[in-house]
């Protein structure tokens, strides 16, 4: 894996001494001064130097400032000062579709971030494809080629993201213009404009841009059938969703929550349930270290489909 040579080589020794399946890894975790930590499907944990999961911090390796120094210079490519837009958000993606969270001492003016002057913490998470892992789930929204509008939602870890893109990839093979407004590039996965998953065949990205804009870009410029967008719940997003419904446009988004109880708890999504802005509500929960559907509900909250495998 590529993005194992972005990292400091203390950092690369460490990780390819332990027994974790590189292929597994979610994230890696750079805190200066404090453990290493990584995490693999299974949870995370602390790694020694020599490449074990430790349960103390005093056992971990514990990250140096000359490792994060080191590791943001190689994810650049030398060249910081190329990815301060970027970073003024917080995260930036490298090559392979790999996002790069980071924190730190900023620099401020007028209550907006200038730019990042020291980053001492830094969050790779590695990206993954599942493909195939909605596709009973497609068959079951979609299967009499009726494309209804359709939130994903679930507690944070638990697949909104790799279900959405997947089912992106699927509604887009099935002859459908998609069009993804990708805020965070977590969907596509961008890098330098050019989506480093598969989203399909018939699938346009808007990158980086809010999502409520990159909805209404998509609308006027590139006709979609099919509007996509993650963590929705914003004011803007509702006026965007409405406007799509407007165009004849469908809306595939995913949200947070545990629950239609939780999920409604956000004015702007209780907004949306109560308008019937969407036909389905498909509820995703983790199972034994993978992503599974939980419930499919109608528009009205009422049960549909409840999954027992």
């Amino acid at each position: 894996m590529k993005i194992i040579s972005m990292l400091a080589e203390s950092i690369r020794n460490i990780l390819s001494s332990t027994g974790v399946e590189i292929s597994g890894l979610r994230e890696i975790r750079m805190r200066t001064g404090r453990g290493l930590m990584v995490e693999t499907k299974d949870g995370e944990g602390l790694l020694s130097e020599k490449g074990t999961f430790v349960r103390r911090e005093q056992e971990a390796y514990l990250v140096t400032e000359e490792d994060v120094r080191v590791t943001l210079e190689l994810l650049t490519g030398y060249s910081v000062y190329a990815y301060e837009d970027e970073l003024r958000q917080g995260y930036f993606t490298v090559e392979g579709g790999h996002r790069v969270g980071v924190a730190g001492g900023t620099v401020t003016e007028g209550g907006s971030v200038l730019r990042l002057n020291y980053i001492t913490f830094l969050n790779i998470r590695i990206a993954h494809e599942c493909k195939g892992c909605s596709k009973e789930l497609f068959s079951r929204l979609y299967g009499e080629g009726i494309y209804y509008h359709t939130l994903l939602f679930a507690p944070a870890g638990c697949g909104k993201t790799t279900y959405l893109r997947d089912l992106i990839r699927l509604i887009s093979e099935a002859g459908c213009r998609v069009g993804v407004a990708d805020e965070r590039s977590e969907l596509a996965a961008c890098y330098r404009g050019i989506p480093q998953h598969d989203m399909g065949l018939r699938t346009d990205v808007m990158d980086g841009c809010c999502k409520a804009e990159a909805m209404r870009m998509l609308l006027r410029s590139m006709t979609p059938n099919v509007l996509a967008a993650d963590e929705i719940g914003l004011p803007e997003d509702v006026t965007a969703i409405r406007t799509a419904a407007v165009s004849g446009c469908k809306v595939v988004a995913s949200a947070h929550g545990g629950s239609l109880e939780e999920l409604k708890r956000n004015p702007m999504l209780r907004l949306l349930f109560e308008e019937r802005a969407f036909d389905r509500y498909v509820q995703l929960e983790k199972r034994a270290g993978e992503f599974s559907v939980k419930t499919i509900y109608d528009g009205e909250g009422r049960v549909l489909t409840e999954w027992n495998t």
